[in-house]
Protein backbone atom coordinates (compact mmCIF):
# COMPACT_ATOMS: atom_id res chain seq x y z
CA UNK A 1 0.00 0.00 0.00
CA UNK A 2 1.34 3.37 -0.89
CA UNK A 3 1.15 5.72 1.22
CA UNK A 4 1.49 9.66 0.57
CA UNK A 5 1.04 13.20 1.36
CA UNK A 6 0.53 15.79 -1.38
CA UNK A 7 1.28 19.26 0.85
CA UNK A 8 -1.22 21.15 -1.37
CA UNK A 9 -3.34 19.28 -3.64
CA UNK A 10 -2.04 20.28 -7.01
CA UNK A 11 0.75 18.39 -5.90
CA UNK A 12 -1.35 14.89 -5.41
CA UNK A 13 0.81 12.05 -7.45
CA UNK A 14 -1.52 11.51 -10.73
CA UNK A 15 -3.47 8.13 -9.97
CA UNK A 16 -2.17 4.74 -11.38
CA UNK A 17 -1.23 1.43 -10.26
CA UNK A 18 2.53 1.63 -10.45
CA UNK A 19 4.80 3.72 -12.67
CA UNK A 20 4.77 0.88 -14.96
CA UNK A 21 0.95 0.49 -15.28
CA UNK A 22 -1.22 0.97 -18.59
CA UNK A 23 -4.42 0.51 -16.79
CA UNK A 24 -7.12 2.80 -17.80
CA UNK A 25 -7.30 6.08 -15.73
CA UNK A 26 -10.84 5.51 -15.07
CA UNK A 27 -10.16 2.19 -13.95
CA UNK A 28 -7.25 2.91 -11.60
CA UNK A 29 -9.29 5.33 -9.45
CA UNK A 30 -10.73 2.90 -8.01
CA UNK A 31 -7.88 1.98 -6.00
CA UNK A 32 -6.97 5.66 -4.29
CA UNK A 33 -8.21 6.75 -1.03
CA UNK A 34 -7.87 10.81 0.00
CA UNK A 35 -8.05 11.80 3.51
CA UNK A 36 -8.21 15.83 3.32
CA UNK A 37 -7.05 17.85 5.82
CA UNK A 38 -7.26 21.44 6.64
CA UNK A 39 -6.79 21.22 10.33
CA UNK A 40 -6.88 25.17 11.00
CA UNK A 41 -9.95 25.20 10.74
CA UNK A 42 -11.89 23.34 7.87
CA UNK A 43 -11.26 20.18 8.53
CA UNK A 44 -11.89 20.33 11.97
CA UNK A 45 -15.37 22.44 11.61
CA UNK A 46 -17.02 19.42 9.39
CA UNK A 47 -15.95 17.01 11.94
CA UNK A 48 -18.03 19.31 14.53
CA UNK A 49 -21.29 19.47 12.22
CA UNK A 50 -21.25 15.84 11.71
CA UNK A 51 -21.11 15.51 15.53
CA UNK A 52 -23.98 18.12 16.24
CA UNK A 53 -26.01 15.89 13.54
CA UNK A 54 -26.25 17.78 10.77
CA UNK A 55 -28.49 15.79 8.36
CA UNK A 56 -26.24 16.25 5.29
CA UNK A 57 -23.04 18.82 4.55
CA UNK A 58 -23.37 20.03 1.23
CA UNK A 59 -20.02 21.96 -0.15
CA UNK A 60 -20.21 24.59 -1.84
CA UNK A 61 -17.53 26.54 -4.11
CA UNK A 62 -18.11 30.03 -3.28
CA UNK A 63 -19.75 31.97 -1.04
CA UNK A 64 -22.21 33.21 -3.76
CA UNK A 65 -23.08 29.64 -4.32
CA UNK A 66 -24.20 29.33 -0.67
CA UNK A 67 -26.04 31.81 -0.42
CA UNK A 68 -27.92 30.93 -3.22
CA UNK A 69 -28.73 27.35 -2.07
CA UNK A 70 -29.66 28.31 1.13
CA UNK A 71 -33.63 29.24 0.40
CA UNK A 72 -33.69 25.88 -1.88
CA UNK A 73 -32.26 23.71 0.64
CA UNK A 74 -33.47 24.70 3.79
CA UNK A 75 -30.14 24.95 4.49
CA UNK A 76 -28.15 26.51 7.54
CA UNK A 77 -25.03 28.24 5.84
CA UNK A 78 -21.75 27.78 7.64
CA UNK A 79 -18.11 28.90 6.27
CA UNK A 80 -15.82 31.83 6.46
CA UNK A 81 -14.20 34.38 4.14
CA UNK A 82 -11.05 36.12 5.51
CA UNK A 83 -11.28 33.96 8.96
CA UNK A 84 -15.27 35.18 9.87
CA UNK A 85 -18.93 34.44 8.76
CA UNK A 86 -19.88 35.83 5.79
CA UNK A 87 -23.09 38.46 5.74
CA UNK A 88 -25.89 36.67 6.12
CA UNK A 89 -24.24 33.43 7.49
CA UNK A 90 -25.59 31.80 10.39
CA UNK A 91 -21.89 30.44 11.58
CA UNK A 92 -18.52 30.80 10.56
CA UNK A 93 -15.93 28.57 10.63
CA UNK A 94 -15.06 28.02 14.54
CA UNK A 95 -15.24 24.75 15.50
CA UNK A 96 -15.86 26.27 19.08
CA UNK A 97 -18.60 28.26 17.66
CA UNK A 98 -19.86 25.03 16.04
CA UNK A 99 -19.45 23.24 18.59
CA UNK A 100 -22.53 24.88 20.56
CA UNK A 101 -24.51 24.97 16.98
CA UNK A 102 -28.25 24.36 16.73
CA UNK A 103 -28.54 21.78 13.37
CA UNK A 104 -29.48 18.58 14.36
CA UNK A 105 -31.10 16.90 11.66
CA UNK A 106 -31.00 19.97 9.54
CA UNK A 107 -29.06 20.66 6.24
CA UNK A 108 -25.62 22.42 6.13
CA UNK A 109 -24.01 24.25 3.48
CA UNK A 110 -20.43 25.06 3.69
CA UNK A 111 -18.00 26.74 2.58
CA UNK A 112 -14.08 28.08 3.48
CA UNK A 113 -11.65 29.33 1.50
CA UNK A 114 -9.07 26.69 1.42
CA UNK A 115 -10.68 23.00 2.54
CA UNK A 116 -13.79 22.98 0.72
CA UNK A 117 -11.63 23.74 -2.06
CA UNK A 118 -9.35 20.92 -1.32
CA UNK A 119 -12.57 18.63 -0.85
CA UNK A 120 -13.70 19.69 -4.19
CA UNK A 121 -10.50 19.14 -5.78
CA UNK A 122 -9.95 15.26 -5.29
CA UNK A 123 -13.48 14.25 -6.05
CA UNK A 124 -11.54 11.43 -8.72
CA UNK A 125 -10.44 9.45 -6.11
CA UNK A 126 -12.56 6.20 -5.26
CA UNK A 127 -12.78 7.51 -1.75
CA UNK A 128 -12.48 10.97 0.00
CA UNK A 129 -12.52 11.19 4.21
CA UNK A 130 -12.38 14.65 6.05
CA UNK A 131 -9.14 14.35 9.05
CA UNK A 132 -7.82 16.48 11.62
CA UNK A 133 -5.86 15.77 14.84
CA UNK A 134 -9.65 15.57 16.43
CA UNK A 135 -10.49 12.43 14.57
CA UNK A 136 -6.64 11.04 13.92
CA UNK A 137 -7.58 7.95 15.36
CA UNK A 138 -10.61 7.09 13.75
CA UNK A 139 -9.77 8.03 10.03
CA UNK A 140 -7.52 6.76 10.36
CA UNK A 141 -8.96 3.49 11.32
CA UNK A 142 -11.39 3.78 8.98
CA UNK A 143 -8.81 4.91 5.88
CA UNK A 144 -6.77 1.33 6.79
CA UNK A 145 -9.59 -0.94 7.16
CA UNK A 146 -11.40 0.31 3.04
CA UNK A 147 -7.50 0.34 1.65
CA UNK A 148 -7.18 -3.13 2.87
CA UNK A 149 -10.46 -4.20 1.80
CA UNK A 150 -10.08 -2.52 -1.55
CA UNK A 151 -5.76 -2.24 -2.66
CA UNK A 152 -6.45 1.25 -2.54
CA UNK A 153 -3.29 3.74 -2.21
CA UNK A 154 -3.59 6.47 0.76
CA UNK A 155 -2.61 9.70 0.11
CA UNK A 156 -3.51 12.71 2.60
CA UNK A 157 -3.65 15.63 0.46
CA UNK A 158 -3.23 19.04 2.60
CA UNK A 159 -5.63 22.31 1.67
CA UNK A 160 -2.69 24.31 1.99
CA UNK A 161 -2.89 28.48 2.70
CA UNK A 162 -3.68 30.02 -0.88
CA UNK A 163 -2.34 27.63 -2.71
CA UNK A 164 0.97 27.32 -0.42
CA UNK A 165 2.35 25.01 1.85
CA UNK A 166 1.01 25.28 5.54
CA UNK A 167 2.66 23.54 8.51
CA UNK A 168 -0.29 23.22 10.65
CA UNK A 169 -1.45 20.94 7.68
CA UNK A 170 1.46 19.31 7.06
CA UNK A 171 2.27 18.10 11.01
CA UNK A 172 -1.47 16.88 10.83
CA UNK A 173 -0.51 14.49 8.03
CA UNK A 174 2.24 13.22 9.20
CA UNK A 175 0.14 12.28 12.77
CA UNK A 176 -1.97 10.58 10.48
CA UNK A 177 0.79 8.71 8.52
CA UNK A 178 2.37 8.07 11.56
CA UNK A 179 -1.35 6.61 13.23
CA UNK A 180 -1.87 4.70 9.85
CA UNK A 181 1.49 3.21 9.66
CA UNK A 182 1.36 1.88 13.69
CA UNK A 183 -1.77 -0.06 11.89
CA UNK A 184 0.25 -2.08 9.63
CA UNK A 185 2.86 -2.03 7.02
CA UNK A 186 2.63 0.73 4.10
CA UNK A 187 5.37 1.88 1.44
CA UNK A 188 5.51 5.90 2.67
CA UNK A 189 7.01 8.43 -0.04
CA UNK A 190 9.59 10.76 0.57
CA UNK A 191 6.53 13.24 1.20
CA UNK A 192 4.60 10.78 3.76
CA UNK A 193 8.26 10.29 5.89
CA UNK A 194 9.16 14.01 5.70
CA UNK A 195 5.54 14.66 7.20
CA UNK A 196 6.03 11.59 9.83
CA UNK A 197 9.40 13.57 10.90
CA UNK A 198 7.73 16.94 11.32
CA UNK A 199 5.35 15.44 13.45
CA UNK A 200 7.83 13.43 15.06
CA UNK A 201 10.11 16.55 15.83
CA UNK A 202 7.85 18.46 18.11
CA UNK A 203 5.19 16.69 20.45
CA UNK A 204 3.33 19.68 21.14
CA UNK A 205 0.33 20.15 18.48
CA UNK A 206 -0.87 23.49 20.15
CA UNK A 207 2.73 24.90 19.52
CA UNK A 208 2.94 24.20 15.95
CA UNK A 209 -0.15 25.22 15.36
CA UNK A 210 -0.05 28.44 17.31
CA UNK A 211 2.96 29.04 14.85
CA UNK A 212 1.61 28.66 11.76
CA UNK A 213 0.04 31.32 9.48
CA UNK A 214 -3.26 30.02 9.77
CA UNK A 215 -2.93 29.70 13.63
CA UNK A 216 -1.53 33.57 14.09
CA UNK A 217 -4.21 34.43 11.81
CA UNK A 218 -6.95 32.85 13.80
CA UNK A 219 -5.45 34.52 17.06
CA UNK A 220 -5.59 38.00 15.44
CA UNK A 221 -9.46 37.67 15.06
CA UNK A 222 -9.38 36.62 18.73
CA UNK A 223 -10.41 33.22 18.64
CA UNK A 224 -7.47 31.72 20.59
CA UNK A 225 -9.44 28.65 21.64
CA UNK A 226 -10.19 27.43 18.08
CA UNK A 227 -6.23 26.44 18.34
CA UNK A 228 -6.77 24.42 21.44
CA UNK A 229 -9.69 22.95 19.89
CA UNK A 230 -7.66 21.89 16.43
CA UNK A 231 -4.77 20.86 18.43
CA UNK A 232 -6.24 17.92 20.46
CA UNK A 233 -5.88 14.63 19.22
CA UNK A 234 -8.17 11.88 19.31
CA UNK A 235 -11.38 13.73 20.89
CA UNK A 236 -13.53 12.58 18.12
CA UNK A 237 -15.23 9.31 16.39
CA UNK A 238 -16.51 11.26 13.29
CA UNK A 239 -15.37 10.89 10.15
CA UNK A 240 -17.27 12.77 6.87
CA UNK A 241 -17.06 10.73 4.37
CA UNK A 242 -17.98 12.74 0.47
CA UNK A 243 -21.52 10.78 -0.30
CA UNK A 244 -22.04 9.90 2.77
CA UNK A 245 -22.54 12.82 5.43
CA UNK A 246 -20.73 15.36 3.20
CA UNK A 247 -21.74 16.37 -0.49
CA UNK A 248 -21.08 18.30 -3.32
CA UNK A 249 -23.82 21.14 -3.58
CA UNK A 250 -24.20 20.67 -7.15
CA UNK A 251 -25.35 17.33 -6.14
CA UNK A 252 -27.56 17.54 -2.98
Amino acid sequence: MRLDVAFVPTLRAPIHDSPSSARPRHLARNRHLCIVVDVIRASTSLITLVERGASRVFIAGDIDSARAAAPRTGAVLAGEQEGLAPPGFTYGNSPVELSRASVDGRPVVFVTTNGTAAIRAVTDARTVLVGALRNGAAVCREAWAEATAHGDDITIVCAGREHAFAIDDAYCAGYLIHRILESGSGDPTDAAMAAVMLFRSEPDAQAVLTRSAAGRNVIRLGLVEDITYCAQRDASSVVPRLGRELFLLETP
